[in-house]
């Protein structure tokens, strides 16, 4: 049960990233920082808002700047 939450924790945040980036989800690496990515601060205020409503958990900026790439933040909110 575990795994199946991670998994759809990462697939929920690979999709906002790639939509915020206009991008293909295939194309975003989950271990690459999200400043590396490209995402600016108004975007990572954006990703937060777009990973609660497709999550249904709170997820704080604090939390982004925390846990800085997808794996970090996935294993972060999964132990919640």
């Amino acid at each position: 049960m575990a795994l199946d939450r991670r998994t759809a924790l990462t697939t929920a945040a690979v999709t906002a990233v790639a939509g915020l980036l206009g991008i293909e989800a295939a194309t975003v690496r989950t271990d690459t920082p999200f400043s590396d990515l490209g995402l600016s601060s108004i975007q990572l205020a954006r990703l937060t808002a777009h990973l609660e409503d497709a999550m249904g958990v709170e997820v704080s900026l604090t939390a982004l700047f925390d846990h800085p790439d997808i794996e970090q933040l996935v294993e972060h909110l999964a132990m919640r």
